[in-house]
């Protein structure tokens, strides 16, 4: 490679969840758009495929490739903040959670040296959704369709209105609503890294606001019973049920015009997370759990009343961002349409999991022993966001803690059951988490697949910027 700088030959690369490995000839970690350039046309010249790295928090193996690795965690700066029109303008690599916490005029830590806010409190903005890890980049989070919650809201890509791109032929394109429209906006929303380099990309933002948070307990099957009302009734809501317990866990949020009375909130999933991994009795819990997995019920108990109840007002940025930190765990996601403001569909994918629970412990065995988690936003127009569709989605996923070693067959062939359950159900998986159907993927999206790998086709039509994962997706072969 000539004149590529910051490449690391015959590296070894791993996610975070530890269940991918990649050994690719280069890890690229360009500076900026000058090393950037260099790299594709170097690769260009040597037929050399590019898959791109942000965080490495999925467990979808979109990044592995035994060409070259880019690593976009240098190239995480704020371009421009326009006030006028409340947009911002970010590269790929930045974090979310600093990105978030800078335009709206808080003190944010990028690679852990405090940097002072972008806007004075007058000009401050937010996000009107935002995933709820902070620290995944904006490149990784926007082309893998991620989502928080709100559901008058989209996905975080659905707030993109302008994408800077490197592309196979070496040569740099903004690809914008204005200047392309929004068919060629709902592929680059969610392009999985398939269509280029994501070098910088335009949110639209809406002026700062705060929000009234609440974290709550109530009867689950309640709950579910009466989950429109509940989810029609806030403006933001998440639903949370560990194994074994009547009650679950409830977050709602409101935008407020009430004073902040908290700076930082603790909302109890870190405390958790220093609980299981640096308290001794929280090590020996898991610990009997992998020996004794009949103790699994009443940890789950246990967790569960570990949970806080409370109501703060904060800003928008500290409530969306409100997990730090992950267990190590194994997480599988689907999005359940919710045709007309009918919920059906949303109550039998939870009971599903609810009655497959039940079945597995008649048998003596626990292979979820973490939360089922629910999700509730505005169907997304990107042709490949799972929660593509009409009306709405509910994002339901259900992780389960790994960290006592367990052998993966112990949960994976429960994990499969719910995947068929949900599929039938018209579900479409997240494309960071855990995916087994990978050859239903391309159908699953129809008309959809076929417009975008249309474009895909056209930007880059040498297959420079697919793996094996993507072309399994995609099916198609390699070129000639």
């Amino acid at each position: 490679m000539q004149d590529a700088g910051n490449c690391q030959k015959n590296a070894t690369w791993q996610n975070w969840g530890k269940n991918l490995t990649a050994h690719p000839e280069f890890i690229c970690t360009p500076q900026n758009k000058d090393e950037l350039t260099n790299i594709v046309k170097n690769a260009i010249i040597e037929k050399k495929k590019i898959r791109m790295l942000g965080g490495g928090y999925s467990w979808t193996p979109v990044v592995p490739t035994n060409d070259w690795i880019i690593d976009m965690s240098k190239l995480n700066k704020i371009l421009s903040v326009d006030t006028v029109k409340n947009q911002v303008t970010v590269e790929a690599g930045m974090r979310v959670g600093d990105l978030s916490l800078a335009i709206a005029g808080e003190e944010f830590d990028l690679d852990d040296k405090p940097i002072p806010p972008v806007v004075n409190p007058n000009n401050a903005l937010s996000f009107e959704t935002e995933t709820v890890i902070p620290w995944i980049t904006v490149g990784g989070a926007v082309a893998l369709g991620c989502h928080g919650t709100g559901y008058t809201m989209g996905t975080y890509s659905d707030q993109v209105v302008a994408m800077e791109m490197l592309l196979a032929d070496g040569t740099w394109r903004t690809f914008s609503v204005e200047t392309d429209g929004e068919e060629m906006m709902n592929a680059m929303r969610v392009n999985l890294g398939a269509l280029g380099i994501i070098y910088s990309v335009t949110f639209q933002c809406v002026p700062r606001f705060n929000l009234q948070a609440v974290d709550s307990r109530a009867d689950m099957e309640e709950t579910i019973a009466n989950i429109k009302q509940l989810v029609t009734s806030h403006d933001y809501v998440e639903v949370f049920w560990f194994p074994f317990n009547q009650k679950c866990w409830i977050k709602t949020w409101d935008k407020t015009d009430k004073p902040i009375t908290q700076n930082e909130v603790t909302w109890g999933w870190d405390e958790l997370k220093v609980f299981l991994e640096i308290n001794s009795f929280g090590i020996y819990l898991m610990d009997a759990l992998n020996k004794n997995s009949w103790l699994t019920p009443y940890i789950m108990k246990l967790l569960s009343g570990l949970m806080p109840t409370q109501s703060v007002v904060a800003v928008s940025a500290q409530v969306f961002h409100y997990q730090l930190f992950y267990m190590p765990v194994w997480d599988m996601s689907y999005c359940i349409n919710i045709p007309n403001n009918d919920f059906t569909l949303v109550q039998k994918a939870w009971m599903q999991v609810v009655k497959r629970i039940e079945a597995a412990q008649k048998q003596g065995q626990y292979p979820q022993n973490m939360v089922l988690h629910t999700r509730y936003i505005k169907n997304s127009n990107a042709y490949l966001s799972p929660a593509s569709g009409e009306d709405h989605t509910c994002c339901i996923e259900i992780l389960t803690f790994t960290g006592d070693n367990r052998p993966v067959e112990s949960y994976e062939s429960y994990f499969k059951q719910i995947e068929q359950d949900w599929i039938e159900l018209g579900g479409k998986p997240h494309w960071g988490k855990a995916i087994y159907s990978v050859n239903k993927l391309k159908s699953m999206y129809g008309a959809n697949m076929d417009a975008f790998l249309k474009i895909r086709q056209k930007l880059d039509p040498n297959q420079m910027f697919i793996n094996d994962f993507l072309r399994q997706v995609f099916q198609i072969q390699p070129p000639n």
